[in-house]
């Protein structure tokens, strides 16, 4: 099979998709591995498409991309778990894909890949491939990874950081020297966001057993706070250090989508086995799913509540 360098030679055009309700890794990945290709291959003609974060808006590559070019390009997906993920509504044209990507593999889109699911990150994934490949990896790319490896691994907190996100860290900031730039940018929060994540914390319920807990979020809840939807989901790291909380969620719901978005996380209990019964999936530690409709959630705290028990048996 061929490698991804063969891949990027063979096509003149590469268009990068992030998944739905981007993050920072999907996001950095994207542009990180776009900037690698630009400048080790740059006769390329690279595009990204997707909900660009930083803007608020879709991106303006979008305008671009007509049918001649879809079916001639590689379609290289980043963070991309699921099919139904891909944050792109013209999939019917594309002819060829190719999968970065640090999940657990649930769905097997494409034979062409490369799934590390030890990974902490997809942006650890790409910076090894290109240090392994010997490819320049220039500043704003060093940038854009370093983003990527920082928030999916809570500064290297989560169970899944090991010696290679070291050395991908290594790597970026040996090109990227303003990390701490990175960390002001994402960590330091306005009073409005404060806020914000202060009503979320008063609105946290627990389920019986008092390990268990979510936050339920409506939009009648940041209607007119002048929120972005990143910003919503930020109030998931309100859980984080509270000793008695072993699994918690969010459950919003999206400006984008009648549907309700579910982000599942866990020090230490296996999230995802409840999150693919739900049609989601992602890591043993951290998972994403979506809810038809609220009443849904009674049935979510059901399995998180019975995950919960089977696991204290078995200790």
């Amino acid at each position: 099979m061929k490698d991804l360098i063969q891949f990027i030679k063979d096509f003149d055009h590469i268009v990068i998709a992030k998944h739905k309700s981007p993050d920072w890794d999907t996001h950095g990945s994207a542009y990180g591995l776009k900037s690698i290709i630009k400048t080790n291959f740059p006769s390329k003609n690279v595009y990204i498409v997707g909900w660009d974060m930083e803007s608020d808006c879709r991106e303006k590559d979008e305008a671009i991309l007509n049918e001649e070019i879809l079916e001639k390009c590689l379609f290289i997906t980043v963070d991309v778990a699921n099919y139904d993920r891909i944050d792109f509504d013209r999939l019917e044209h594309i002819k060829t894909i190719y999968k970065i990507d640090h999940h657990i593999e649930v769905d097997n889109f494409t034979q062409f890949k490369l799934v590390e699911d030890n990974a902490i990150a997809c942006t650890q994934v790409i910076t090894l491939w290109a240090y392994d490949n010997s490819l320049i990896i220039d500043k704003k790319a060093a940038r854009y990874l370093f983003y990527g490896l920082i928030t999916d691994s809570a500064r290297f907190l989560y169970k899944n950081t090991n010696s290679k996100s070291f050395k991908a860290a290594m790597i970026l900031s040996e090109v990227f020297t303003e990390i701490t730039t990175v960390y002001e940018s994402l960590y330091l929060k306005s009073i409005h966001q404060a806020r914000w994540n202060s009503k979320c914390f008063s609105k946290i319920k627990q389920l019986k057993n008092e390990k268990v807990a979510y936050l339920k979020i409506k939009k009648k809840d940041f209607k007119n706070k002048n929120l972005t939807e990143f910003e919503v989901k930020s109030s998931l790291s309100i859980f984080l250090n509270i000793k008695e909380i072993e699994v918690w969620y969010i459950a919003y719901e999206s400006n984008s989508s009648k549907k309700i978005k579910v982000s599942l996380r866990s020090r230490k209990h296996n999230v995802n086995k409840v999150a693919e019964k739900f049609g989601g999936g992602g890591h043993i530690l951290a998972s994403g799913l979506t809810l038809q409709s609220w009443k849904e959630l009674k049935l979510l705290n059901k399995e998180l509540d019975k995950l919960f028990k089977e696991d204290k048996v078995d200790e």
